[in-house]
C-alpha cells in the first residue's frame, strides 16, 4: 500500500493485494486474484491474472485485465477500461468511459453519459441515453440488432446503437 503521490506498487505473486491513494499511481500484478484500488486522479492499474480485481475512482483512470473473468470498475469521468479474459465485467460511472472487452461473454455496463463501449462474442452493452424527457438506457446483445463484436458503439438520443466512427 501506497499513499503518496506519484507512488509505484507491483507484485507478482498470486493473491496479491495492492492499493495506493495519491495522485497519478500505477500499480501492476500477473498474480491469479490479485486486487488492486486506487483513488487518485490518473491511476493506472494493470493484472494479467484470472479473476483480477481491479477499482478506481477518480477522473482519467485506466484498468486493463487480461485473465478471464476479471472485474473492472471506474467511477471517475473519462475512464479507460479494458479486458481481454473472457467473462469479463466492466462498470464505470463516470462521464464519456471507454468500455471494451474482447472475451467472450463479456459485459460492460456505463452509467455515465456519452459512454462507449465494444464486447466480444456473446457479449451485452449496456449504456445510457438521455431521451428529452428522463434517462434510459440500452441494452445491446452481440448478434442482434446488427450489433457486432469488437466494435465500439455509442447510443443516440433514440436509444439505438451506432457504431462509433474511427
Amino acid at each position: 500500500a501506497a499513499s503518496g503521490d506519484y507512488s509505484n506498487l507491483a507484485a507478482s505473486g498470486d493473491y496479491s493485494k495492492l492499493a495506493a491513494s495519491g495522485y497519478n499511481s500505477n500499480l501492476a500484478a500477473s498474480g491469479h486474484y490479485s486486487n488492486l484500488a486506487a483513488s487518485g486522479d490518473g491511476s493506472k492499474l494493470a493484472a494479467s491474472g484470472d479473476g483480477s480485481k481491479l477499482a478506481a475512482s477518480d477522473d482519467g483512470s485506466k484498468l486493463v485485465a487480461s485473465g478471464d473473468y476479471s472485474n473492472l470498475v471506474a467511477s471517475g469521468d473519462y475512464s479507460n477500461l479494458a479486458a481481454s479474459g473472457d467473462g469479463s465485467k466492466l462498470v464505470a460511472s463516470g462521464d464519456y468511459s471507454n468500455l471494451a472487452a474482447s472475451g467472450k461473454n463479456s459485459i460492460c455496463m456505463a452509467a455515465g453519459y456519452a459512454s462507449t463501449a465494444q464486447v466480444g462474442e456473446n457479449g451485452v452493452i449496456v449504456l445510457p441515453y438521455y431521451d428529452g424527457i428522463r434517462t434510459r438506457v440500452a441494452v445491446g446483445y452481440v448478434g442482434e440488432n446488427g450489433i457486432e463484436p469488437n466494435v465500439e458503439y455509442k447510443v443516440n438520443n433514440n436509444g439505438i446503437f451506432e457504431k462509433v466512427n474511427m
